[in-house]
């Protein structure tokens, strides 16, 4: 990705994190799929990572599903971290680039990723995969969910939250994310679309993935290309 548009859509995010929150609080819609989620996490007292906690949203139903977890909540908008502060507590919350996970001390039972990846490039979201891979213990489980599309599509857009302000959104194939999970050593165990009523009245699709890390990911062979149909 382009450096500037992904540093454009921080500082969106940092502006409007009051007005995303407002908008994103609820996560009915996507209720089950967390829910399938917690259940794969094998670990009574689990370690969660979750990259790009935005408002906390989903860090609060992950609070109050598995109340004995230890969760490292990031963001890099500083202004989402402190909203998500002020909503959940129990959690280490951190500004923090996703594409700098490796950085982070230890392993995790599980690791989720919901939303963050339409803020990635290609190339970013196979690096980030492959971090996550490296992040978590042996039967780890990784929760992915993006819009689904080809890379091409990528462009700023107009959202229910940010008024005149666009934001940089990137779209990805479910045949590429899923090559990149195998790569690394998960076994994908659940995998579902489902509509979404755009701001424009345009409707996308949100694709959901979760994959369990079952081998090292150096025992793999590698796929170097993604594919767009």
């Amino acid at each position: 990705m382009n450096m500037d548009t992904f540093e454009t859509s921080v500082r969106r995010f940092d502006e409007f994190a009051s007005e995303y929150a407002k908008r994103f609080m609820n996560i009915d819609s996507y209720r089950p799929h967390f829910e399938k989620f917690c259940d794969l996490i094998a670990n009574e007292h689990p370690k969660i990572l979750e990259l790009a906690c935005g408002p906390g949203n989903v860090t609060r139903y992950l609070k109050e599903k598995l109340p004995n977890s230890e969760i490292i909540a990031i963001d890099l908008a500083p202004k989402m971290i402190d909203f998500a502060r002020s909503t959940v507590s129990g959690v280490d919350f951190r500004v923090m680039d996703v594409r700098e996970i490796s950085k982070l001390n230890g392993l995790f039972d599980s690791i989720m990723c919901a939303f963050c990846l339409p803020f990635l490039s290609d190339e970013d979201t196979n690096k980030l995969i492959s971090d996550c891979a490296d992040r978590l213990v042996n039967n780890g489980v990784l929760y992915l969910s993006t819009m689904e599309g080809e890379e091409s599509k990528a462009g700023f857009e107009s959202t229910s939250f940010s008024g005149d302000s666009k934001i940089y959104f990137n779209y990805h194939m479910q045949v590429n994310l899923e090559r990149y999970l195998v790569d690394n050593g998960f076994q994908i165990e659940y995998s579902i679309r489902q509509n979404y009523q755009e701001y424009s009245g345009d409707v996308s699709i949100d694709l959901i993935l979760i994959g369990i890390k079952i081998k090292d990911k150096a025992s793999t062979p590698k796929h170097s290309k993604s594919i767009n149909l």
